[in-house]
């Protein structure tokens, strides 16, 4: 544990960090319980109302004609119109369940709460060719669905099963623009466009994680895919109300962890996941129930792997041993809902040896816990539609321990967040954002305890003309690194406060040519200021295989994107394109001294890494192809290309993806889907000063997923088979390519059971 004695360097230990959250968490109840009964009158006293909506299809968002719309338990249906809109005159007020039915589309259900207020629907329908589940109703599932998406993504839960990997980014991976920076299995977080660490946000439910995971390329995100409900890939304006530095984009993990729509009964899950190329055993299971106008949330998650197998050998110290569980409740009414809830992440994972760190690698040992409180009031004004409130209060620990069992480095974190956002004039978003984190360490590393303030403010909004949709978004950020004993002068420089603040802006223009054809442009200016171990680390990293010094002089990053997108969807063909550029000025990375410092591994010298800025440029382009070529018979093809440079000496930026992508046929006799793909990447040769090659590969997998009903039960099965061939191949941000490739050939099953 870190040291508590008052006259140590560093001067607050995690265990007295942990006294903190009791003032936050009483502050932040008698926020909430101050609206907890606001206008609670308000509850119409009417026996009907109307309620009225749209329906469109899912990935090409047209108007679909005939759906029979229906109430269920009432003798009320109707047909969706040639503008794909919908309209009950009188429908009795309280919960009622809402049923859509189309041929060729999965059927919808959900309960919706019907009273005078009730918002405009809008409903998805998914095609039974492409998914296996249905819809999502705007208000309750998409945070920002009231604006044009650019180039955004969306996996709804079905979807999200079925392509389940072992970590977030694994995931993802599949995804155009999409790569991992890893080192091993179980430790890896996304990169979209050659962009990752703090330059592209990770959130739970719209705030921060946490945890560490931007910080280092061994730090895992405390969030485990199997406890998702979906996830959101938000770029463009949109992401500037989450952060100032998004020119990567947002990924939002969303859960029920607080209900937000109050269910008629108990709803329960079950999911099994097995995988044989670590031996692999995931399960999860997780209750929503009713009680009155209160909606209850419980889950549970295991997961356990052993040492990966690779087509040359074992990668030894990949193990790793997870359990996840929360619970929440929310207060649901006609006017909003209020709840909140805690969770508990434990993760014991290893990180495999380097004779630059640790021949026998290091174990890791990761524990957070989390609260959250959320609150949402809808006025339903033309004005003023809705104000959400949402705080959370995250404690994070981190215990790096060498193979002779002494620890190496400790690190802390207290993470408070609160923000609020209005909803206005239909098609805006208002708000202000404030965090306060408390950093610590201790072991072999001598970063100065430190905390850090932020605040910002920002604006989004969207005006629709007859073919042209323009979106712009502006946001103010104040950021503050306070040592808690400044005036010590380290290798990293001088210890002292630093104050940094910027303007992050973003403008889009959609011009929809048909119902099917959509072209756009957007422009981006972000902000970003360094972060702690940025500014002042100093020791021996050895699960990085570096020692790594921070860098006390440094500016903020500012980032300048430009992109270019053409979208075409319609029942038997899709294609999106996009080119991009992102020019970063100060362009803050570890760079490799080309030093050695004595560093207590096993092999004793590690190399000096210390934080430096380039401005660079970073270039690239995206495309997704698909479509019906016969009768249940799919093509779909993704590809993504980066090219980074640093401006000042022209040379390639280190730590890039060369170009992949993946090609899939699949064949869709409902309810199966079969398919066959190939995932592909070309060499990369353009290498930083320190960085070696790495091959191309072309990998194959097969796989199937269905569902089906038995005795009122919805199951899915999905079974695939990774790298079918066994092939050798390795990928270029893997921070242990030079050891052991990526994984053999893997056999998966996953099995999920609702009722």
């Amino acid at each position: 544990m870190l040291s508590t004695c008052a006259c140590s360097d560093r001067s607050l230990s995690v265990g007295m960090l942990r006294k903190r959250p009791y003032l936050f968490l009483l502050v932040s109840g008698i926020i909430v319980c101050l609206f907890c009964y606001l206008k609670d009158s308000q509850s119409a006293s009417n026996t009907t109302c109307p309620l009225e909506g749209e329906v469109v299809e899912t990935r090409s968002n047209n108007r679909l004609e005939g759906v029979t719309v229906r109430i269920k338990g009432l003798e009320k249906h109707v047909r969706t119109d040639s503008n794909g809109r919908f309209k009950f005159n009188t429908v009795p007020e309280g919960h009622q369940t809402l049923e859509c039915m189309k041929v060729g589309y999965q059927r919808f259900e959900q309960v919706i709460d019907v009273n005078a207020s009730s918002p405009y629907l809008q409903i998805e329908l998914e095609t039974l060719a492409f998914q296996l589940q249905t819809v999502t109703v705007f208000g309750s599932k998409r945070s920002l669905s009231q604006f044009e998406a650019t180039t955004d993504l969306a996996l709804d839960e079905a979807e999200l099963q079925r392509r389940l990997g072992m970590t977030l980014a694994n995931t993802l991976a599949n995804e155009t623009g999409v790569s991992q920076r890893m080192m091993g299995r179980a430790i890896s977080r996304p990169v979209i466009r050659g962009l990752g660490g703090d330059r592209l946000l990770i959130l739970e439910n719209g705030e921060r994680t946490g945890d560490k995971s931007a910080s280092s390329a061994d730090h895992a995100v405390s969030i485990d895919p199997t406890t998702a409900e979906g996830v959101e890939i938000t770029r463009g304006p949109a992401s500037l109300i989450y952060g100032s530095s998004t020119l990567g984009g947002v990924i939002n993990v969303k859960s029920n962890h607080i209900p937000q729509i109050l269910p008629r009964q108990l709803d329960m899950h079950l999911t099994f996941q097995g995988e044989s190329v670590n031996s692999g055993l995931t399960g999860t299971t997780g209750f929503t129930f009713p009680v009155g106008d209160f909606a209850g949330n419980v889950e549970w998650n295991r997961r356990l792997a052993s040492d990966i197998q690779t087509p040359i050998g074992v990668l030894k110290n990949t193990g790793l041993s997870n359990v996840n569980f929360s619970g929440g409740a929310s207060l649901i009414k006609p006017w909003g809902f209020i709840g909140a809830s805690g969770s508990s992440y434990r993760s014991d994972y290893g990180v495999p040896g380097s004779p630059e760190g640790h021949i026998s690698g290091v174990n890791i040992e990761l524990d957070k816990q989390r609260y959250e409180g959320q609150m949402e009031y809808r006025f339903n004004t033309a004005v003023l539609e809705k104000v959400k409130l949402q705080t959370a209060y995250t404690r994070y620990q981190h215990q790096e321990y060498e193979s002779n069992g002494r620890l190496g480095v400790e690190f802390g974190l207290l993470t408070y967040n609160v923000s609020v956002m209005a909803h206005l004039f239909e098609n805006a978003i208002a708000g202000i954002s404030w965090e306060y984190r408390d950093h610590a360490t201790d072991g072999f590393y001598w970063t100065p305890h430190t905390r850090e303030f932020a605040l910002a403010g920002f604006y989004l909004n969207q005006l629709n003309f007859d073919k042209l949709t323009l979106q712009g978004a502006i946001r103010y950020d104040l950021r503050r690194s306070e040592p808690f004993r400044p005036g010590a002068v380290v290798r990293a420089g001088t210890v002292q406060r630093r104050d940094f603040n910027g303007f992050s802006g973003a403008t889009s223009g959609i011009y929809h040519w048909t119902d099917k054809l959509s072209t756009g442009v957007t422009l981006m200016k972000t902000f970003r200021a360094p972060g702690i171990e940025e500014l002042f680390s100093d020791g021996p990293h050895l699960a990085v295989y570096s020692y790594e010094i921070g860098n006390a002089e440094l500016g903020p990053e500012n980032g300048y994107g430009t992109e270019l997108f053409v979208k075409y969807a319609d029942d038997r063909f899709r294609f999106n394109f996009a080119l991009f550029r992102n020019q970063i000025q100060n362009y803050l990375v570890p760079t490799n001294s080309g030093e050695k410092e004595w560093g207590s591994g096993a092999a004793g010298w590690l190399w000096i890494y210390q934080y430096m800025g380039n401005d660079v440029v970073m270039d690239g382009a995206e495309i997704q192809i698909g479509g019906e070529v016969l009768p249940q018979v799919h093509l779909q093809l993704n590809m993504s290309y980066v090219n980074g440079t640093i401006q000042a000496n022209g040379r390639p930026l280190e730590r890039v993806p060369p170009l992949n992508g993946k090609f899939v046929i699949s064949y869709t006799p409902a309810p199966w889907h079969l398919y066959v793909a190939s995932r592909f990447s070309g060499s990369q040769t353009r290498l930083g000063e320190f960085e070696e090659p790495t091959d191309g590969y072309l990998v194959y997998d097969i796989g199937t997923y269905f569902n089906f009903s038995r005795w009122q039960l919805e199951n899915m099965v999905v079974f695939e088979i990774e790298n079918l061939f066994d092939i050798t191949y390795r990928e270029h941000l893997s921070r242990i390519k030079s050891a052991m490739p990526e994984p053999g050939r893997n056999v998966k099953l996953l099995y999920k059971l609702n009722f």
